[in-house]
């Protein structure tokens, strides 16, 4: 019993001193409000807040230049935790290497990525007004149909798949033009709108997509990835089309091992949770158990630049 008591003694300074927030968190999404980043880390962190009642995030959307601007305001804030952000694994890792080197001030791994929320696959959509209904009749739109055509999309991996499928099915660049807007859910909106203000087509999540295309408000196409619950898939048609959306929990540069410490155990506790693992579920989002700590995230960085980078740099020769 003594010897108990001595090790309760000895514990108890080292766990009065573990480091908690103590006033609400900033968070930076990168996005306009509706974004796959902003979605899952109100899910994730909902979940933190019931394990500690006392935590509290606020969140601010910064939208701009495909997550540069938030991602530039990162390396500014202190690091003592009260600031973080939800960056893309494709805009942060790759893209913003290449379509927003001139303006961006970090590099791929500048950051703590503490933990990956989440992945979804892209879903192509066409407007309700659209003839095109299948993976085979997109890609012989964007070959022969000599029209203008307008192509919605909301971020760095979608704009990935966009000039992917363009490079592999020899897109008509004269009359296929993409449009960038500040969020996924601003660009399904576009889709949707099915009106001539609108855009015909759009990428984003398949998680953002999913309430429209089930309220029958615009068409699904295809996934960009492997097909869940039967639903189309591109891959038939656009060979070696493998294009997530995923989001992270991102701490600035010099973060002390005690605040990541926290970030990670108490994230990496929501997500494993079964309230979280359900929602996923049922919005077609999927986690990875090895990436739920900063050398996993940076584990996958390194892969996802393997992977595209030299895409990236094939397509910039085409």
């Amino acid at each position: 019993m003594l010897k108990k008591l001595l090790i309760l003694l000895l514990v108890a300074p080292a766990m009065a001193l573990a480091w908690q927030p103590e006033r609400p968190v900033t968070v930076i999404v990168g996005f306009a409000p509706g974004s796959g980043n902003e979605v899952a880390f109100r899910q994730a962190s909902g979940i933190v807040q019931k394990n500690n009642p006392n935590v509290a995030f606020v969140i601010e959307n910064k939208p701009g230049a495909d997550s540069v601007v938030s991602q530039n305001l990162m390396l500014t804030v202190p690091p003592d935790g009260y600031t973080v952000s939800v960056p893309s694994h494709m805009s942060l890792f790759v893209t913003n290497d290449i379509w927003q080197q001139d303006i961006k001030k970090f590099d791929y791994d500048s950051f703590i990525n503490v933990v990956t929320l989440g992945k979804s696959p892209l879903a192509v959509v066409a407007s309700q007004r659209s003839i095109i209904d299948t993976p085979q009749h997109f890609v012989d739109m964007l070959q022969h149909y000599h029209r203008p055509i307008n192509v919605a999309i909301g971020g760095g991996a979608h704009q990935m798949a966009y000039e992917y499928i363009m490079w592999r099915v020899g897109g008509d660049k004269d009359n296929v033009k993409m449009i960038r807007f500040s969020g996924p859910l601003q660009a399904v909106t576009s889709v949707a709108a099915n009106d001539i203000m609108g855009t015909e087509f759009g990428i984003m999540p398949i998680a953002i997509a999913r309430p429209l295309i089930d309220a029958g408000k615009v068409k699904l196409i295809g996934l960009t990835g492997d097909s869940i619950n039967k639903m189309p898939t591109m891959t038939k048609v656009v060979p070696g089309l493998k294009v997530y959306a995923g989001w992270m929990v991102s701490l600035p540069p010099g973060t002390s091992k005690d605040i990541v410490d926290w970030y990670q155990r108490e994230f990496s506790r929501a997500i494993r949770s079964r309230e979280y693992q359900q929602w996923a579920k049922d919005n077609y989002i999927f986690t990875v158990d090895s990436e739920l700590n900063p050398a996993g995230t940076l584990r996958y960085a390194q892969e996802l630049r393997q992977t595209f980078v030299p895409i990236v740099n094939r397509l910039g020769k085409e």
